[in-house]
């Protein structure tokens, strides 16, 4: 049966209450559902972005305050780099390494009998030069050449070193006859390199 406001009158005191209660919480019930909770939705949302954001800006400010040491680490590394080419340069540059080579021993006081290049031996990236030399001179000079040829920009190892013929020289020296195999090193092109696997490519 439906109830008429007229009937309202004749409703118990109790039973108004009862129903004012029961509409006052249909109304909250409805606000929140229609409003509050679409609202704490919208608000956890945001305050996931806000969190984001102040990590991203953490982070950010991390790698701006780390940017100077991060350039000054490149920069050394630039110059390691450098460093490394010039002592293993990406040509062979024999003509340079052998006036190098022949003005120390010359210094040193050694004559020069021989000064070959040999085969060019590669590997992943570096050629190694061979280089067959004989020198004349007294025990101490060839030890003064060696000492300089170490302290060369590049990299210049003596191996295979053999002494002969020792006879007397000057100022009770003796002199001697050395031979040895200076090995030179340099880096490989790329192209180089590609066009070595190409032609070992061929040859199988």
């Amino acid at each position: 049966m439906a109830l008429k406001l007229g009937d309202l009158g004749r409703v118990p005191p109790k039973q108004k209450a009862f129903l004012v209660v029961l509409m006052c919480l249909l109304v909250v019930v409805g606000y929140y559902y229609l409003y509050y909770n679409a609202t704490a939705v919208q608000i956890a949302s945001l305050e996931k972005k806000l969190g984001e954001l102040e990590h991203e800006i953490k982070t950010q400010a991390a790698i701006a305050q780390n940017l100077p040491a991060f350039k000054a680490e490149v920069r050394r590394l630039e110059e390691q780099l450098n460093l490394l080419l010039e002592q293993l340069p990406d040509s062979a540059e024999i003509p340079s390494l052998l006036k190098n080579i022949t003005e120390l021993g010359k210094e040193s006081g050694l004559e020069f009998l021989k000064f070959a290049p040999g085969a060019e031996g590669r590997k992943d990236f570096y050629a190694q030069i061979p280089v067959s030399i004989a020198v004349n001179g007294d025990y101490h000079s060839f030890v003064l050449f060696a000492d300089k040829v170490s302290q060369l920009p590049r990299i210049v190892n003596l191996s295979d070193i053999a002494f002969s013929n020792p006879k007397a020289g000057g100022e009770n020296r003796m002199q001697v006859n050395v031979s040895c195999t200076a090995t030179t090193y340099r880096f490989l092109e790329q192209t180089k390199q590609e066009a070595a696997g190409a032609e070992k490519g061929k040859s199988k």
